[in-house]
């Protein structure tokens, strides 16, 4: 039996000095590595996971995820969730901040894309893109008061259709097509 934990709803991580709370999404799982600080160089930790979050109080820890020893997550049928914390739900994915904008970023077939609400000629709505490829987001035409259900299966009909937003890649070891 695997006990699986949506990172989203993590509200609190306990480490060897005690608890440590969470802001609402914040919590992230990745590559642990560490970065130079002047020549962009970095050290991958042996391709151990690592954790992230932001305490309430606007600090942030990051740590090799073996020194979690316990995640405490909000109930999510008890408690409402912001409509970025729903969709992160929804798609498996991770809320974060690009260009100063919260966004969700979720992984599909190994392609990272993204969800956010941008400013359009129609006013807020959701725009959908490869990580990284706003120049090429998709409107789905919902607005900031829609159910944010609607929008991400309105995103995963369009994977699972292979209409991918933003550049398309090669499949690893062939040749690019002209």
């Amino acid at each position: 039996m695997s006990l699986h934990v949506n990172a989203n709803e993590v509200v609190a991580v306990l480490l060897a000095d005690g608890w440590y709370e969470a802001k609402a999404g914040t919590f992230t799982v990745g590559a642990f590595a560490f970065a130079g600080a002047t020549d962009g160089s970095s050290a991958d930790i042996a391709g151990q996971p690592g954790f992230r979050l932001t305490t309430q109080e606007g600090s942030v820890i990051m740590g090799p995820l073996s020194s979690v020893l316990a995640v405490r997550c909000e109930a999510g049928m008890d408690q409402e969730r912001t409509p970025l914390q729903e969709l992160a739900y929804r798609l498996d994915g991770q809320i974060v901040t690009v260009d100063g904008a919260e966004s969700v970023r979720f992984t599909y077939a190994g392609q990272q894309f993204e969800v956010w609400l941008g400013a359009t000629k129609y006013g807020l709505r959701w725009l959908f893109a490869a990580a990284g490829h706003r120049e090429s987001a998709i409107d789905y035409g919902y607005g900031e008061k829609d159910p944010v259900d609607q929008v991400a299966r309105a995103a995963m009909s369009e994977l699972k259709a292979g209409m991918h937003p933003g550049p398309t890649q090669a499949p690893e070891g062939s040749a690019p097509t002209s």
